[in-house]
């Protein structure tokens, strides 16, 4: 059951108003003034939203909107104001109020508002939850995965099994799908997380400079060697290698890969002396090692050596659970700590729900920044703001599905040409309420009607 908090110092407008809310299955704490408003906030860290009176003695709406928004950003104020203050709440929903209603107050309109503060409310949970991870997962060691799709269980049930023991695992998936993730995930659940975490891209570098980074070379080795240089998988020592793209490593550095994996010892670009290492390795590749063996630019020997155990993440397009909890994830990891986090509307979490994503998760982040970045200051990223091509691509989708394009869908979906009017009148409102931001009184001016009649409107 939802919790709000309502502040009037009128006591008949205070009890209207718990009345009303009880009936609408609310649970309601009332306060009658500001200073008695922040101490149930205080009292009842379960409060989903508040709804206050303007004109109070002492503190006003407007101050204790301030204080709330402090001490709970992110929760919904609503505030009553007679309508000569009309001018003055306009001006508190620049400064964040969700909403207001006008007295004497219409009873419809204002359950409208409050359910809509209510909604607000558990969407603005679920947020945090889902992209927030908790402290039993944040000690587990889970740190920024996300993992809530079906397909992501297998995936998630072997990293718990396999971290606490020192064999080589093999992650395998399509670029972008975060297989390093799950490597850094694999590391930190693992006894040898306090150690050093050290990651190689093998397809980055040329070979030559792969095998000096990964071996060491000692001074005079070759041109430019001007002095004894630790290599990486010395610097690994106690912690766990990770080895991208492996399949890019040419054949005769998997020679040598293989020879340490079974010695436990390497030997630096022109050295003489062995050195023990002591390391866990994690590979990774986007291509099919069983393949490359068979095609004969991958050693056989060392594959069996790398798929002790194998681990296939599914591509983003197979876990779309995880899409929204992972697009409010790079939100949240986007933005200084210090800055709001902007919404997702309902018509931008469908284009990303059922957008294809043949880049992954990686794709997924760049088109987050890029919305970020279009959004300007508005608190709801739009279809607007998401790259064109995805709403290229969910328009063809519904083309070839078979979906009547958007103007004509009423032709044969209403009985009646008032109802297709009505459709399309409530499909144009919101429009109107995604380009101000949810700003309902901005809405209802550029519309030329009433916020009540707005709010009558979007009800029918």
């Amino acid at each position: 059951m939802s919790k709000a908090l309502i502040v009037d110092d009128e006591a008949r407008i205070l009890i209207l108003l718990e009345s009303l809310l009880k009936s609408a299955k609310f649970d309601v704490v009332p306060a009658k003034d500001g200073p008695a408003a922040l101490a149930a906030l205080e009292q009842h860290p379960d409060l989903d939203f508040v709804l206050t009176d303007l004109k109070m003695p002492g503190m006003d709406g407007l101050e204790l909107f301030r204080e709330i928004h402090q001490r709970r950003p992110g929760m919904p104020v609503i505030l009553l104001t007679a309508y000569a203050s009309v001018e003055t709440a306009l001006e508190a929903m620049r400064m964040g109020i969700f909403d207001y209603i006008t007295k004497p107050f219409n009873v419809n309109e204002l359950m409208a508002t409050i359910r809509a503060a209510d909604q607000r409310a558990q969407s603005h949970k679920t947020q945090l939850v889902a992209s927030t991870p908790s402290d039993e997962t944040r000690e587990a060691g889970w740190g920024d995965m996300i993992a809530t799709a079906p397909t992501m269980q297998p995936v998630c049930e072997t990293l718990r099994k396999v971290a606490p023991h020192a064999i080589t695992v093999l992650i395998n998936g399509e670029s972008g799908t975060g297989k390093e993730v799950i490597a850094r995930t694999l590391h930190t659940l693992s006894p040898r997380a306090k150690g050093p975490w050290v990651a190689v891209n093998c397809a980055a570098l040329p070979e030559q400079l792969l095998e000096s980074e990964l071996f060491g070379h000692v001074k005079g080795a070759f041109t430019g060697a001007t002095a004894d240089k630790k290599g990486l998988m010395e610097a690994a020592n106690g912690g766990t290698l990770f080895l991208d793209e492996i399949s890019s490593m040419p054949l005769n550095l998997q020679s040598k890969l293989l020879r340490c994996l079974q010695e436990r010892e390497i030997r630096a670009v022109g050295g003489l002396q062995d050195i023990p290492i002591d390391f866990r390795l994690v590979a990774a590749s986007n291509a099919d090692l069983e393949q490359l063996v068979a095609a004969g630019s991958f050693r056989a020997d060392l594959y069996y050596r790398l798929a002790v155990v194998s681990i296939t993440l599914p591509p983003l397009r197979c876990r779309k659970e995880d899409i929204l909890p992972l697009a409010r994830h790079f939100i949240e990891t986007a933005l200084p700590s210090d800055s709001p986090r902007p919404t997702l509307s309902n018509g931008a979490a469908e284009i990303l729900t059922h957008y294809s994503w043949p880049g992954n998760v990686r794709e997924l982040e760049n088109v987050i920044h890029h919305a970020l970045a279009f959004r300007e200051e508005s608190d709801v990223i739009l279809p607007a703001h998401l790259p064109s091509k995805l709403v290229a691509a969910l328009s063809a989708m519904n083309t070839t599905q078979g979906a009547a394009p958007a103007a004509n869908s009423g032709m044969y979906g209403e009985a009646s040409l008032k109802g297709y009017l009505r459709r399309k009148e409530r499909e144009y409102l919101q429009q109107i309420l995604d380009r101000c931001n949810g700003d309902k009184g901005e809405a209802a001016r550029i519309l030329q009607v009433s916020v009540a009649t707005l709010y009558r409107k979007l009800s029918e």
